[in-house]
């Protein structure tokens, strides 16, 4: 796509980590292969911006400057570079994206970063897509750490006079995949947003939006390992779950289904409750299970 760009703008860049980006001279897009691009605004008529603004995302390139986190996840994610530099100090990285959306499209930058700072343990990462929305990126604490974003909002809101939503990703370990994932999370959030009633949507609430909106493979091999995690590939304990959501949640007309004991069937359920971190004694995790689950069979047939 840059090439053919290049066609029509000869005087259109790339943005590089070592190099400013200047909002002064220059608009720039982000592409959908996650690629910067900046075009000298005097060269461009208002009907090419309009014409760019159809097709690519403007980026919003007045912000802070980089932390040297940051400067490595977008070398990762938007110049497919080496993700040496973010794994060398961690032997199992495993981080999550949060897509933030503002209300208020002339927020400050700079105090934006320092009251999200001012609510992390650390200096999470913030990577800007426009003047208005960009995506958190939080690393999976080694101890549990009391993170509320409801309570982040209510600061915000509070500092910033704005509404602000959150879309909450699962965590992933694989770095390398971390553009693909990037998309991804963009992705899910332009499909979920029109079905959000408050101002938090997690990956697991999503599940059934997503099974609304058209989808592709890339989809489908996200959502299963994101919400199955670990017992993916425990198809006995999958089965049973299957048979308790079916059976309305009922552990004993479960059991008597599966020819098991009551509390061994209750046993299971636990330890899958364990290990996802979904309540599927609750609806909502219960519903993103099952839809989950039917995919997962529908896969393994093929389809």
């Amino acid at each position: 796509m840059i090439e053919k760009l290049k066609e029509i703008f000869p005087d259109l860049i790339e943005a590089k980590l070592e190099i400013a980006m200047d909002s002064e001279y220059y608009d720039w897009y982000s592409t959908p292969d996650n690629e910067i691009i900046g075009i000298p605004i005097d060269h461009l008529t208002e009907k090419e911006q309009m014409l760019l603004n159809t097709f690519l995302s403007p980026y919003y390139a007045s912000q802070p400057p980089l932390t040297k986190r940051e400067d490595d996840w977008i070398n990762v994610i938007f110049n497919n570079g080496n993700s040496a530099d973010l794994v060398k100090n961690q032997k199992n990285l495993s981080y999550r994206y949060v897509y933030f959306s503002l209300s208020d499209d002339k927020v400050d930058p700079i105090a934006f970063r320092e009251a999200i700072h001012g609510l992390f343990p650390y200096k999470v990462p913030i990577i800007w897509e426009n003047n208005h929305e960009g995506i958190l990126i939080e690393d999976e604490p080694i101890e549990e750490v009391d993170i509320s974003y409801e309570e982040m909002i209510e600061v915000l809101m509070s500092d910033f006079y704005m509404k602000v939503k959150f879309y909450i990703g699962p965590y992933f370990n694989e770095v390398d995949r971390a553009s693909e994932y990037f998309k991804w999370i963009k992705d899910c959030y332009q499909k979920v947003n029109k079905y959000m009633k408050g101002s938090i949507m997690d990956h697991i609430s999503a599940v059934p939006f997503l099974f609304l909106e058209p989808s592709d493979d890339q989809t489908s091999d996200i959502i299963i390992p994101s919400i199955l995690k670990d017992t993916i590939t425990e198809d006995d304990l999958l089965e049973t779950i299957r048979t308790f959501l079916e059976s309305n949640s009922n552990a004993t007309l479960a059991a008597k289904k599966l020819y098991m004991h009551r509390n061994s069937l209750q046993y299971r359920v636990d330890k899958f409750i364990e290990k996802t971190g979904i309540d599927v004694k609750q609806f909502k995790g219960a519903l993103s299970v099952y839809l989950t689950l039917l995919l997962k069979h529908k896969k393994s047939l093929g389809d």
